[in-house]
């Protein structure tokens, strides 16, 4: 009976201390620390550039929160992060970016050596002067994350009020409606399908949807409200894309019929 007794104590005892290691690894939220210091904004970085592509060979590093998502598929390999004077996209040759670089977080670009340049007026930061996406194994010379951070709150503004200065930053449109909502976000055999959307006051603007987007097959909504996107630039045209359909509220009455 004692060692029966004896079995049994280790065994308890055994399964109170693995019990306590499983909820310390899962119950405590790592904390991200970095050493790095922002030292230039983004607006400044840009404005310091304003000649592209060109590779930055000073020391320059700017941070921002991170406004794009991959998650549901209609951004690829690439991130964009806002600070309070402007955004800029950063290409990095990795999938699942959301997993360590959700929506939210704080980000540092270390900038130099990387070069700079734009693709239809959106800022870019990559490798070369093609702007190449930065190699997997050296993200993290470049990029570092830290805790901090929260998502930005989208500026809200309406169709007429979109401005090269707010591209790469997440905007709020409101009173705004798909000019045909009986279709889907995106057609098939394209790589990207654009919609029209319109508000009470005749303006128009895009919405740019990848087919390989997890929503890419949902019906549009059909009605009137507001839509919550990163602002893009093709061909000279603002476009919107989107992270989430969580993003699109058209739920009010149509302006149109």
């Amino acid at each position: 009976m004692k060692n029966i007794f004896k079995i049994t104590t280790v065994i308890a005892l055994l399964f109170f201390i693995i019990n306590g290691c499983t909820k310390e690894d899962f119950d405590e939220t790592p904390e991200y620390v970095t050493d790095w210091t922002a030292n230039t904004s983004i607006a400044d970085l840009k404005a310091k550039y304003s000649t592209v592509p060109a590779k930055i060979d000073t020391n320059i590093i700017i941070k921002g929160i991170v406004v794009s998502s991959d998650k549901e598929g209609n951004f690829y390999k690439e991130l964009f992060i806002q600070d309070e004077t402007g955004a800029i996209s950063i290409r990095l040759d990795n999938g699942y970016l959301y997993t360590k670089y959700p929506v939210g977080r704080l980000v540092y670009i270390n900038c130099q050596g990387l070069y700079i340049g734009t693709y239809n007026q959106v800022y870019q930061l990559g490798l070369g002067a093609n702007i190449d996406r930065i190699n997997s194994a050296l993200i993290e010379d470049y990029v570092d994350i830290s805790a901090g951070g929260t998502p930005v709150t989208p500026a809200t503004l309406t169709i007429d009020k979109l401005a090269d200065s707010l591209i790469g930053t997440f905007i709020r449109l409101e009173n705004v409606e798909f000019s045909n909502f009986n279709t889907t976000y995106a057609d098939n055999n394209v790589s990207y399908t654009t919609r029209n959307i319109s508000d009470c006051s005749g303006n128009t603007v895009v919405m740019s949807t990848s087919s390989y987007a997890d929503f890419a097959k949902d019906s549009l909504p059909q009605g009137n409200g507001t839509i919550d996107a990163v602002l893009s630039k093709f061909q000279g045209a603002y476009q919107l894309r989107i992270n989430t359909t969580d993003d699109v509220n058209l739920t009010g009455s149509r302006c149109t019929k």
